[in-house]
């Protein structure tokens, strides 16, 4: 089909919705879903529409509490926007499709107008399918007169966009983790290095045995944990590392800062 014949498809099953009675109102419905279905150019339109669309948060919006009824009562805002008018109609529409939606219950809750059946599914009409057939018209007819740009060259752009910065992110996705292993195992490399002649400057230390086998065992449990998977372990080992070598200042000078350094990069490959 052509442009102009798919929306003349689209009107002619929005004006049979908008013109029947509550009780064929499911397979008009129906007929209108399969009309943007067989559409390219519609569906590139709700798909355009409906890309990062919450219609859970905008149930909660556009569906409010009336000021004048009672509180199992509701109301529909008519959103401001004609996309966000587009998907959150379109997506009411599919869940009355559904079921998900009961469209009795939800005439009688949104739409009710002094307890009558017929002039609630009116007023349903009127606020939602009239704006959503006008909307859909007015876009189209721009897309056909070249005023606006086609959706289904919009989508396919946006698609390649999207892919595009896909790739980009998992490529700098891919270059971080990869610095993040050399960096991670140059640290823990280092460290190895640096914890083994701590050990070996406590035994040849003046120090008393007992002093030397704690210091030993301190150096030990944070040469054990770096080359675990358990960050928590190393960050409790590191402070433990961290307080003896402050108490023995000579024996550890300059270390502090230089293990600190390097436990961040194992830390942080973790």
């Amino acid at each position: 089909m052509s442009k102009q014949e798919e929306l003349d498809l689209f009107l002619v099953r929005a004006d049979e919705l908008i013109e029947s009675k509550y009780i064929v109102a499911d397979i008009k419905i129906v007929n209108l879903l399969k009309s943007i279905a067989s559409s390219e150019t519609l569906l590139a339109v709700f798909k355009n529409c409906l890309t990062d669309f919450d219609f859970e948060a905008a149930k909660k919006k556009y569906f409010v509490k009336s000021e004048f009824l009672s509180d199992e009562k509701g109301e529909f805002i008519l959103p401001d926007s004609s996309r966000e008018l587009l998907a959150f109609i379109f997506c009411v529409l599919v869940s009355i499709d559904s079921k998900e939606i009961e469209l009795s219950e939800f005439i009688r809750k949104f739409f009710y107008e002094d307890g009558s059946f017929s002039a609630g599914y009116q007023t349903f009409v009127n606020a939602m399918i009239k704006p959503f057939r006008n909307t859909v018209k007015s876009i189209m007819e721009s897309v056909i007169d070249g005023k606006i740009q086609d959706p289904v060259d919009a989508l396919c752009e946006e698609e390649e966009r999207q892919k595009r910065e896909k790739e980009l992110k998992e490529r700098e996705e891919r270059l971080e983790k990869e610095t993040s292993v050399k960096t991670y195992g140059e640290s823990l490399s280092a460290l190895r290095k640096i914890l083994l002649r701590d050990k070996l400057k406590v035994r040849q230390s003046g120090l008393k045995e007992k002093e030397k086998e704690e210091l030993t065992l301190v150096i030990d449990m944070l040469a054990n944990v770096i080359e675990s998977n358990d960050k928590d372990a190393v960050v409790y080992a590191a402070v433990a590392y961290k307080y003896a070598a402050k108490a023995h200042k000579l024996l550890f000078f300059g270390r502090t800062g230089k293990v600190g350094k390097l436990l961040k990069d194992v830390i942080n490959g973790l």
